[in-house]
């Protein structure tokens, strides 16, 4: 499967299908109206809606069974690993994270970042600083994270893209640069993005 940019209208009603069901207002069984009835609900085209329902069914969020209908699945809560040695920022992304129905790792440095990698296997998308204390620790952690698992998303935030230049052309660079300081939205659309790629190709990390 390939993640795909879905427009404004679509990623609306993905936004609100997938918090009901993250909020469990749509508990793991239920099937869901068809997706003409979800239309026009939600006051899309039948084509919006259907893909609407593919991303949800990347997302592991619903089951489609040929002739019986789209049912909610019992969601796997992928977990956001954020590299951020300024405490304060750690928290704020955390809760952006949470917001988008994921779990925040925090580690404040390269060393914790490599050894949850290693050992959490529900990581789903990285949220890296590269300052973590100073520029070469944060190259040498991305450059790491990208050899070793090339399929994570990793994104990076930072208020100096031009310490990225020396990943410029090559396999590390990231999949995303947020910079800082940075909005919510921002951070929203990247962690939205990133969950849509790993369910796209859903590796394992090992």
């Amino acid at each position: 499967m390939t993640a795909y940019r879905l427009g404004p209208r679509a990623t609306r009603v993905l936004e609100a299908l997938r918090q009901r069901i993250l909020r469990d207002d749509l508990p793991e069984g239920t099937k869901l109206p068809s997706h003409a009835d979800l239309a026009s609900t939600y006051g899309v085209a039948p084509l919006t809606m259907r893909q609407v329902l593919a991303r949800l069914e990347e997302e592991g969020l619903v089951q489609r069974e040929q002739g019986r209908g789209t049912f909610v699945r019992r969601p796997t809560m992928p977990t956001v690993l954020i590299l951020e040695d300024e405490p304060d920022v750690a928290l704020v992304l955390g809760e952006y994270v949470k917001a988008v129905g994921a779990r925040p790792l925090i580690a404040s440095n390269t060393r914790e970042g490599l050894s949850s990698l290693m050992e959490e296997h529900s990581i789903a998308l990285v949220l890296s600083d590269v300052h973590v204390p100073d520029v070469a620790d944060g190259l040498d952690f991305i450059r790491a994270v990208r050899r070793r698992w090339p399929d994570l998303p990793l994104v990076a935030v930072t208020a100096y893209s031009e310490d990225l230049a020396p990943l410029h052309g090559t396999p590390e660079w990231p999949v995303l640069v947020v910079p800082k300081p940075f909005v919510p939205q921002q951070i929203r659309e990247a962690l939205n993005l990133g969950m849509a790629l790993r369910a796209a190709t859903r590796p394992q990390v090992s």
